[in-house]
């Protein structure tokens, strides 16, 4: 009798056992996909909050731009015045330590005279008849671009070379 017991009791043991290692083997492919899940989601919220970051940074360089053409503007007109000197110092040592933050952030200004005319870079403000430039071509620069890596802040505005008009006779 005490046989019959353990022979049942193996049996539905080993049952138990299986169902067991089946429920066990589905619980841990269920965590491999959550923890699969997890590593995706975290990766994309890195690159989300990575992108946002930048785009909060180029919103913050655009505005500070405008202040530093604005003080350059400033700084030029004091060479041509008759500012006190303190004043003019001071405004070069503020217009140079903007000047090395925008470079530390990577912002530079774009050369683009005598650059083929780019409607993707360029602002065309302007197209002048001209024989000594070429067709499509920045002739002129109106107000400077800048730029950080590939990104442009600010395209630059320019007058866009053009052939002169041939009068007909």
């Amino acid at each position: 009798m005490g046989l019959r017991i353990l022979d049942g009791m193996s049996e539905e043991g080993a049952e138990s056992l299986e169902e067991l290692k089946a429920q066990n083997k589905e619980l841990l492919e269920r965590l491999s996909y959550a923890m699969a899940e997890m590593a995706n989601l975290r990766r994309v919220m890195e690159k989300e909050v990575s992108r946002a970051e930048q785009a909060a940074a180029e919103r913050l360089l655009r505005k500070l731009i405008t202040v530093y053409e604005d003080l350059e503007r400033v700084v030029k007109s004091l060479e041509t015045t008759d500012a006190p000197p303190t004043l003019a110092q001071a405004l070069q040592m503020v217009y140079r330590e903007l000047t090395n933050i925008l470079a530390s952030e990577g912002v530079e200004k774009m050369d683009v005279i005598g650059k083929e005319f780019n409607p993707f870079d360029h602002e065309a403000v302007e197209y002048i008849e001209s024989d000594t430039v070429a067709v499509d071509t920045v002739a002129e620069v109106l107000s400077n671009g800048y730029r950080m890596g590939d990104k442009i802040l600010k395209p630059p505005r320019v007058k866009v070379a053009r052939p002169r008009k041939q009068s007909g006779g």
